[in-house]
């Protein structure tokens, strides 16, 4: 049987494993292959956030101010932004970067160099972890060393959830090449040289997966290297290679020097399937899911010809390859999915369900088993389900047989707002171990609910989530500001209410309205309403939308205004503003519960500061 390696690459969240890698591994290894899981984004993580490297970087970065202050100490910005060449406008705007960096922050570096291996050991220890002065005083200085770490490489920089690449060039193809070549920008460049060179050389078979924008330059990197350097055939898949997928198709280059196959859709069979044919025991034909370059040079897909996958029988998640030590976490969050799709699975502006089998939940049995393995295998008692929202019913049965099986878990994940939670429902969760929801509030306004068809009842929204926080539970609200059509007044109704409820919503996560490419709404305005591309290019999944309403510039100035006053407001508050930190979220909620964690108010600013 062939030798297969999965690679999770940066950048995603290195608090928690992510499940895509551990799932697939799982698979495989029940279908008979021999498989490696390698996490090369925490490791990633880890080999920035030391002494050592902070220290070079910052001698890089200072080199670099002063022969970029020579060069452009006479320029015309404008003349530079009008006619300049890539290199010229990259390098300009590296030199504005580092520049502003060190104005705004000379004086905290060599603290920062000093002690970011004391920051880190603070997120991965218990004892520091619980007080939350320690915790926000280490994740300030992980942000600014991760900050630190990327001047050598601006304008393109990494965070603890991003990555920010060069904004002088659109995301099209010819200038993801270009970046993923560029070292003077790509931060992944010589550390991916050092890990494939180390890689070993009896793979058949490496797969990476891309889930998220994030991940775009440090795949086409890795795949790219690994193409070179080993004799593996290399796949790509996940979901950010499904939403791209027809734009990738464009170009036959991909596949002669990055990779040899893109899995779309759900991979589970698809890529089990595909490396049974490499290995000889399946034709290509049997093949669902993927694209790749037949024998006369064309890229082919098989489209999206994958059977519905029998959630019940799937094999357990493997996360035996991980060392669980390395996340930025005291007590890491295991991913567990419930389910498939969505089972609404219709608002207007959601893209999930594209490229994904149709609402398919496991059984309660199924899903009990799988908690326990959890538990038996690697001592879990932290779980996200990672699901895009599971039913009241399902959930309050899978409540009741956590309850009677008497598993001492705490777990958190998205829902809707859904009168189906009811005060004995919420109390079930929470009797479970549910200390965390992330509810899709969306905006206050009736009537853009209607247009986002939520298919739900608009006014017992604040009932279900009032009776959540007397459960016990904490209550996060995802907002989204700018929603077609929406109006300033309905705008501004929305930030009350966020400010208004902070009681019972303590949290909240803003967003700006994008229209998606996959997304429902933009088959239902057809043309009408998009102007193509953003800027950031083809493979940027967003459209310019020109319909009635608050502009794309404005409503970025708006949910940024708000969220800048809203910090502030709450600057010794915990978690006002939450983005990924859910997981952390939960261990403070899991250890001190809501009253605590929501009334808790610090002397010195806790909440962290709007960039």
């Amino acid at each position: 049987m062939s030798k297969i390696l999965l690679i999770q690459p940066p950048q995603w969240y290195p608090v928690s494993p992510y499940l895509a890698v551990p799932l697939l591994a799982g698979q495989l290894k029940n279908a008979g292959f021999e498989v490696n899981s390698f996490d090369l984004n925490i490791k990633f993580y880890n080999f920035l956030l030391t002494k050592e490297w902070t220290q070079l970087c910052d001698k890089r970065a200072r080199e670099l101010l002063s022969e970029l202050e020579k060069k452009f100490q006479n320029s015309d910005a404008s003349e530079i932004e009008k006619n300049g060449s890539y290199e010229e406008k990259t390098a300009y705007l590296k030199f504005l970067t580092i520049k502003k960096f060190y104005e705004d922050h000379a004086e905290e570096i060599p603290y920062i160099i000093n002690n970011i291996e004391s920051a880190v050991s603070v997120t991965k220890n218990e004892k520091d972890f619980y007080v939350p002065e320690k915790l926000a005083e280490a994740k300030h200085a992980i942000k600014l060393a991760l900050r630190l770490v990327s001047m050598p490489y601006a304008p393109n920089e990494i965070d603890f959830d991003n990555y920010y690449s060069n904004p002088v060039v659109p995301l099209d193809w010819c200038n993801v090449k270009l970046q993923a070549e560029d070292k003077s920008i790509n931060m992944f460049y010589d550390y991916f040289e050092k890990v494939t060179s180390e890689i070993n050389q009896d793979y058949d078979i490496i797969s990476v997966s891309m889930t998220d924008l994030s991940q775009l330059i440090s795949v086409f990197t890795l795949s790219k290297m690994l193409k070179k350097k080993t004799k593996a055939k290399i796949v790509v898949g996940g979901n950010y290679s499904t939403q791209i997928y027809d734009r990738i198709m464009n170009y036959p280059d991909i596949f002669t020097d990055y990779l040899d196959y893109l899995v779309i859709g759900d991979g589970e069979i698809a890529l089990t399937r595909l490396c049974q044919f490499l290995d000889g025991s399946c034709r290509l034909d049997e093949v669902p899911n993927i694209i790749y370059l037949d024998e006369n040079q064309e890229v082919v897909s098989t489209g999206f010809s994958c059977e519905k996958i029998n959630m019940d029988g799937l094999a357990y998640p493997d996360f035996s390859d991980y060392d669980l030590k390395q996340y930025f976490t005291p007590d890491p969050t295991f991913p567990i999915q419930l389910s498939k799709g969505c089972y609404w699975g219709k608002c207007s502006f959601c893209d999930y369900p594209y490229g994904q089998q149709g609402y398919s939940p496991k059984t309660i049995e199924r899903a009990i088993k799988e908690i326990k393995h959890y538990v038996e295998a690697y001592g879990a008692s932290k779980f996200m389900f990672v699901d895009e929202a599971v039913p009241p019913k399902f959930y309050n049965q899978l409540a009741l047989a956590i309850i009677k099986e008497k598993l001492k878990i705490n777990f958190y994940s998205f829902a809707r707002l859904e009168t189906g939670y009811t005060p004995e429902v919420l109390s079930n969760l929470y009797k479970a171990g549910a200390r965390l929801f992330l509810w899709g509030y969306e905006c206050h306004s009736p009537r853009i609910m209607k247009l986002m068809n939520k298919g739900i009842n608009v006014e017992k929204r604040l009932e279900i989530l009032t009776e959540a926080r007397k459960a016990g539970i904490w209550n996060n609200g995802l907002f989204m500001f700018g929603y077609p059509t929406e109006t300033l007044e309905e705008t501004k109704e929305t930030m009350d209410f966020i400010r208004n409820n902070r009681n019972i919503v303590p949290s909240c996560t803003l967003s700006n309205f994008s229209l998606k490419k996959n997304s429902r709404l933009i088959s239902e305005i057809g043309d009408n309403g998009v102007e193509g591309y953003t800027s950031a290019g083809e493979f940027y999944i967003v459209y310019k939308d020109v319909i009635d309403g608050i502009s794309q510039s404005e409503r970025r100035s708006l949910r940024r205004n708000f969220q800048f006053d809203f910090l502030n407001e709450n600057a010794h508050s915990l978690w006002a503003v939450v983005f990924s930190d859910f997981d952390h979220l939960l261990l403070y909620l899991s250890k001190y519960g809501c009253d605590y964690v929501s009334s808790y108010r610090s002397e010195k600013r806790i909440c962290p500061e709007f960039r």
